[in-house]
């Protein structure tokens, strides 16, 4: 019997190719996003006597991503803090219609960990992220969020394609009369599948 070591060698090399190409492959179905929450515009609304100076604006990353930079100045201190979360999605008369989400949350709650509504610790989770908004109340003085984006996890399910108009309207003292309006952001959100970006090795080579 003759044993072909260049054969065996060989075969060993393609099964060692397939084996990298499966798991490559596997490894991009599994970590690739199917849907990404693209920011395409934020507003940030103030209240004469609790919110000023605010500023909010949009930076674009890639195709994919753009992150917000947003700066407030609190007037005077908030002890008690609640936030309305309102979800609209576009529809196909180009209106925002309500999706799903209208609660209010008490914020000093979740952060003393006194309350653990699901949509109030998504809230919690990118604010302490991305701002100085990671503290128990009360909050006073300049609040601020550095390249703050909606990451794919951000949700426990996927939502579905479209454009969302996510509003926050802030309230001091709200389960306890008078409460007053304090401020509010809305978030324009662009659920979309991922763009891949591909380079033509032609064009490329026909710089040369």
């Amino acid at each position: 019997m003759i044993y072909d070591r260049s054969s065996t060698h060989l075969r060993n090399m393609h099964y060692t190719v397939l084996a990298v190409l499966v798991s490559y492959l596997s490894w991009r179905v599994i970590c690739d996003p199917s849907v990404v929450y693209k920011l395409k515009n934020i507003e940030c609304l103030t209240v004469t006597g609790f919110s000023a100076n605010a500023s909010c604006h949009l930076k674009a990353v890639n195709w994919n991503k753009a992150v917000a930079q947003m700066d407030v100045d609190l007037v005077k201190p908030l002890y008690n803090i609640s936030v309305q979360l309102q979800v609209f999605k576009k529809d196909y008369s180009n209106k925002f219609q309500p999706f799903l989400i209208n609660v209010v949350l008490n914020v000093c709650d979740l952060l003393s960990k006194r309350s653990f509504m699901p949509y109030g610790l998504i809230i919690l989770k990118v604010a302490k992220q991305f701002s100085n908004f990671n503290h128990s109340c009360p909050y006073a003085g300049h609040l601020i969020a550095r390249d703050a984006y909606l990451p794919e996890s951000f949700s426990p399910i996927v939502l579905p394609l479209g454009l969302y108009k996510m509003n926050v309207t802030i309230m001091e003292n709200y389960t306890r009369p008078p409460n007053a309006h304090v401020g509010g952001i809305v978030w324009y959100v662009q659920a979309m599948q991922p763009i891949q970006t591909k380079r033509n090795p032609k064009l490329r080579a026909s710089r040369y």
